[in-house]
């Protein structure tokens, strides 16, 4: 009798520890286990978070779907070496290929960790250009005419790359520096860029205020939004200009197409292309020349008006938005569009409603898309 109380004894005692173990190992896989950060509106990247690490998945600007570049992000403490694709952060020496980039950081106020930029020949942002004069920004040059001392000397911990430039990496490939591709352009939606900056922020360690910023302005653009979601009468618009002898047309599904459907205008191409179609002329003019609006982005001398542009091409006066001064313009020798628009949308957005329908934002001065003088 004693004896099988023994055993049950033990059987027991090996049960509870067989428990207790499965315990302990699910609860430390758990706390292991990758959590997929929740993003509301970018399509080309996505986060996933550990108790000790994160990694940034960046994918294909078309179909989002193919992952190009993946990122394993370590803490400042970690101890072990670095395999190629391993960064640790925040970091702070950072260098920057295009203005648009520089958006995100000036957002987020950490223009402490850059220490490289492309160019400073049309920069806006004051802190940043004292900085250069400072020298404590270097200009590290453009894609295919980097100066490779300049960059390893600066020992940047990343660089920021357009995955849009064809070629013109190739000199930075081999200086063992990750290149981390700034893909916000191959969104189709202007929340979807914006959201860029969480992307951003993993790199400066202000995921937090990253997070509380875009709210804010996912908020702002989906109120602005809701003020047009009944308007019946939709003005409508067109976009560009030639360029050598080709009129690039954004598509009807186009991240500007997203722009005027939000701010209660009609688009007149109805494609369902993202991208920028070459059109010729006549083409455009058929399916334009009639239309109530004209938003036209140059990067043309200081004070450019009707008249200059008249003079680039005289048949631009046919179109009814030239004759009623209609024509939308920024200037980004006049205004930090590149600087700021990814992450202002709520801005951009009040300005198209301003102009499109006056009596819902009357009060609202336009910040980048004013109409263009005579």
């Amino acid at each position: 009798m004693n004896g099988e109380c023994l055993k049950i004894t033990i059987y027991f005692s090996l049960m509870l520890t067989v428990v207790a173990c499965n315990y302990d190992s699910g609860h430390q896989s758990q706390s292991d286990q990758s959590n997929v950060i929740n993003l509301h509106a970018a399509k080309g990247f996505s986060i996933d978070s550990t108790q000790h690490s994160k990694t940034l998945r960046i994918y294909d600007t078309h179909t989002h779907s193919k992952v190009v570049d993946e990122f394993v992000l370590r803490p400042q403490n970690y101890q072990a070496t670095l395999k190629n694709n391993e960064i640790k952060v925040p970091c702070k020496r950072i260098v920057c290929l295009s203005s648009t980039q520089l958006a995100y950081l000036i957002e987020l106020n950490a223009l402490e960790n850059i220490v490289g930029i492309n160019s400073s020949k049309h920069l806006f942002n004051k802190k940043i250009k004292e900085k250069v004069t400072a020298k404590k920004i270097a200009k590290v040059g453009k894609e295919g005419s980097f100066n490779i001392e300049t960059i390893i000397n600066l020992n940047p911990d990343v660089i920021f790359v357009s995955p849009f430039k064809t070629g013109g990496y190739d000199a930075l490939k081999n200086l063992g520096i990750p290149l981390v591709p700034m893909a916000s352009y191959g969104e189709n939606t202007p929340l979807g860029r914006a959201e860029w900056m969480k992307m951003m922020a993993l790199f400066t360690g202000d995921s937090p205020k990253a997070d509380r910023i875009f709210n804010q302005i996912e908020s702002n653009y989906k109120h602005l939004k809701s003020l047009t979601d009944s308007i019946q009468k939709r003005p409508t618009v067109f976009s560009g200009k030639m360029k050598g002898g080709t009129w690039y047309v954004a598509g009807g599904n186009s991240f500007f197409a997203h722009y005027f459907r939000d701010a209660g205008a009609d688009y007149v191409i109805k494609d369902n292309n993202t991208a920028a179609e070459p059109m010729d002329y006549e083409s455009l003019y058929n399916q334009a020349w009639n239309a109530d609006y004209w938003r036209l982005l140059t990067s043309s001398p200081i004070g450019f008006n009707k008249e200059a542009l008249k003079a680039e091409d005289e048949r631009y006066a046919d179109f009814k938005a030239f004759k009623t001064g209609n024509i939308l313009l920024c200037n980004v020798r006049e205004i930090p569009y590149r600087e700021e628009s990814s992450v202002k949308p709520d801005v951009l957005l009040a300005d198209y409603i301003h102009h499109f329908h006056p009596d819902l934002l009357p009060n609202h001065q336009p910040v980048y898309w004013k109409k263009i003088n005579e």
